[in-house]
């Protein structure tokens, strides 16, 4: 290499780019589809690569396709192994060395000079892979290779050696292993539709999107907001991680219909058991709304079955019965811990961990064998155009440009465990909420009639309370930033009550 280079210099010739990498791909299951499924397959294949390729800074590179592998020439370094594992319908690949050979002696004498170093004071063996037309078999290769290469090693070993010499030749060109790699599998990303999928931004739902790609969807989102603007940055930064990190080969959108007044009506009007159970329906609503914009053919959810309430079977059966369109739950099986651990695989780990859970509707007793007919009846109480003006005024967010939008949210140090005695503890649910249960000593000013009486508090400390803790992070953090001395207290109302 360096004396093409050289030569290259006295050459001027600066217009030839020079390749440094070669990473030879093997392909899944795409090889076992028809010639023409498969074709269509490959190019797919190829046009995802290219994009992960230029997505993430390379700029210099050559694709091959082989038909059974795929040869990437790039200008890169080993940051290029972590981008190339992460494009679905790779099974794994391997750094090479290549070289055109007229015969086996070229292929021996090519191979001594580049894994004779490599062997040194090792214990050896040779696997040859061949492809074609020659006068030689891979049991010759590995014959004469393993020979030839004897002197320099410690010893073979054809079962256990301390390193494998491993080869593929394909018509008039072998490739050297240097590396080997794992990848992800499953199909190109484009290959089999479009799915919206529905996203809260914690774990399940972040891994059940991965599952989508994995199979060759299309994944595009959608996010029913029920908290804050800070809160919804939350959910992009976890979806942001799935559009830059996996999704090559197409532009991932995020939709965000803004839920919190439908939330609120079904608080004021639904019977409590059932308010999760009927959030949950319009959720799917919502969802198959993008779809039919987006010509998508089913909604994706990390619902899992009997995590919680609304996912008992029953639930999930009546829930389903809003929407026309299919639903599917990679995670359905699942159990949290292997949930956890897959999250933490793919990157959306840690940005998961930091959304909370809405406590908009969060009940302590929900019906856990729901009645299509009292659903249809509780829902003949809500004014449908609340919902209809959500979807109105979606926003839509491009997730490979969310750069501005995902910049570092500040911390809270604004929180306490536990009740302090001089601080002024202000209640903002629901006043037959507070009727019901309260925290000795506290005030009950629901959200919507905080502004008009919170100016009587401005100098003392105050602790804001929801039920879970979530609702009130978001308040104490607005109040702060209009001057007041404002906390929230960590797990609201319902941990306090199954402290004290």
């Amino acid at each position: 290499m360096k004396s093409l280079e050289n030569l290259l210099k006295i050459l001027n010739c600066n217009d030839i780019v020079l390749m440094d990498m070669d990473i030879l791909i093997r392909l899944g299951e795409l090889t076992l589809k028809s010639r023409r499924s498969r074709r269509r397959f490959m190019n797919r294949l190829i046009d995802n690569i290219r994009d992960a390729l230029t997505s993430n800074g390379y700029k210099e590179y050559e694709i091959v396709n082989m038909w059974s592998r795929i040869l990437v020439k790039v200008d890169g370094d080993d940051k290029i192994f972590n981008v190339l594992r992460r494009v679905f319908g790779i099974v794994g690949f391997m750094e090479v060395v290549t070289r055109d050979f007229d015969d086996l002696n070229d292929i021996v004498s090519m191979g001594v000079e580049i894994y004779r170093d490599i062997i040194r004071n090792k214990v050896f063996a040779v696997k040859a892979k061949r492809e074609g037309k020659h006068s030689f078999r891979s049991i010759d290769v590995n014959r004469e290779l393993g020979k030839a290469l004897t002197p320099y090693a410690k010893g073979v070993d054809l079962k256990n050696p301390d390193i494998w010499v491993k080869l593929e030749i394909r018509g008039n060109k072998v490739f050297y292993y240097l590396r080997e790699f794992k990848a992800y599998g499953g199909l190109p990303i484009g290959t089999d539709g479009r799915i919206i999928s529905l996203v809260s931004g914690g774990f399940d739902s972040a891994v059940a999107s991965w599952y989508a790609l994995k199979r060759g969807a299309e994944v595009h989102y959608f996010h029913a907001q029920l908290a804050s603007e800070e809160y919804l940055k939350k959910v992009l930064r976890v979806v942001s991680v799935l559009a830059k990190n996996w999704s090559y080969g197409y532009r991932p959108k995020m939709y965000v219909a803004d839920y919190r007044p439908l939330a609120a009506m079904i608080r004021d009007r639904i019977r409590r058991d059932y308010r999760i159970v009927i959030l949950k329906r319009f959720m799917y609503r919502g969802g198959e709304y993008i779809a039919d914009l987006l010509k998508a053919d089913s909604l994706v959810t990390g619902e899992v079955l009997g995590q919680v309430s609304s996912q008992t079977l029953r639930n999930l059966k009546v829930s389903q019965e809003a929407i026309k369109i299919p639903v599917n739950r990679p995670l359905f099986g699942l159990d949290k811990d292997d949930i956890m651990k897959i999250a933490m695989e793919i990157g959306t780990y840690e940005s998961s961990k930091v959304v909370e859970e809405v406590c908009a509707l969060v009940e302590r007793f929900p019906v856990l064998r729901a009645s299509s007919k009292v659903v249809e009846e509780e829902e003949s109480k809500l004014d449908f155009r609340v919902f209809e003006e959500s979807l109105d005024n979606i926003r839509v967010y491009d997730l490979r440009d969310l750069e501005y939008d995902l910049k570092p949210i500040e911390d809270y140090p604004i929180e306490y465990d536990e009740i302090p005695d001089n601080a002024v503890l202000i209640d903002v649910r629901p006043s037959n909420e507070y009727i019901e249960s309260h925290i000795p000593g506290s005030i009950n000013i629901p959200q919507e009639e905080l502004s008009e009486y919170i100016e009587d508090y401005r100098d003392r400390p105050i602790i804001i309370i929801c039920r879970a803790g979530v609702l009130s992070k978001y308040i104490a953090y607005i109040l702060r930033r209009k001057g007041y001395k404002a906390y929230y207290l960590v797990g609201g109302f319902e941990r306090f009550r199954r402290r004290y």
